[in-house]
Formats: structure tokens, sequence, C-alpha cells
């Protein structure tokens, strides 16, 4: 299945795993768009999301900002994601700004596809089967 959501911006679906190639230059003209293709399949819990930056030239900070958001919704709902930021527009800029430690970032879309393929989602812990929390004080009031 092929999308085509904005100029130079195209989703599609491989083996259930949704990804979004963006090309050329993005900033804050084609956030919306961005946004909307990764938060939406995240959101509808897709079996993993790649973003793939390989042909992109530039990026500004408002790309950055929708790739965190993107990454911490996937997170939340336990979506395998990743990131191919190849060209040294996208790469070197997320280094600077020391994303590259919070972001998945991989070389190439087949190393980032593979990580997504990889990695199982695993189910959202439920807050009522957390083990029972002790408090300090209760320990004191027994002596």
């Amino acid at each position: 299945m092929t999308d085509h959501t904005a100029p130079g911006l195209v989703t599609t679906t491989e083996t259930g795993i949704v990804i979004v190639r963006c090309a050329g230059e993005l900033d804050l003209n084609g956030t919306p768009s961005l946004r909307d293709a990764l938060l939406g399949p995240i959101r509808a819990g897709a079996r993993g999301v790649v973003v793939d930056l390989t042909e992109t030239t530039f990026c500004d900070s408002t790309v950055f900002s929708v790739l965190v958001e993107a990454s911490r919704a996937a997170a939340a709902q336990n979506v395998p994601y990743a990131i191919a930021a190849g060209q040294t527009a996208v790469a070197r800029p997320l280094q600077i700004l020391g994303l590259d430690r919070l972001l998945p970032l991989h070389a190439g879309l087949d190393s980032a596809q593979a990580a997504v393929a990889r990695r199982p989602a695993s189910p959202v812990p439920d807050p009522a089967r957390r083990s029972p929390v002790r408090r300090l004080d209760d320990d004191r009031s027994q002596r």
C-alpha cells in the first residue's frame, strides 16, 4: 500500500511495518504532514514504524521535534520505531544536538527495518498488576 501524503513524503506498508520516506528538504511547512504520517500508525498500533530520511537533504528543528514526539509516542504505545538517517545533512545535526543518544538512529533503511522487525511489540504493563510498594515507615511502625 502506498499513500502520497505530501510532496517528498511517501508512506508505504511492508509486512505490517509502516515506512515513511522523506525526500528533499523538510522544514516547518512539512512537519504537520510528517507528524500525521508518523503518529497515525503509532496510535493505531502498527507492527512498527520506520522513518526513512536517507534521501533528505535538509531538516530544521521542527522536524527533529516531530521525530522525538513520534519516538516518545511509539515507546508509550510499545510500537517498534526506528529512523534511517544516513545523510550527513540529517545525522550530523542530530549528533550535535545529542538526539543520537535519544532516538533510534540507523545508517540505512535496511538496518532500521531489521531493528523494527526484530523487536516485537511488548504489551503495556498493567498498573493493577504491580507489586505493592512498601514504605520505610511501615517497617518502623511494626517494631
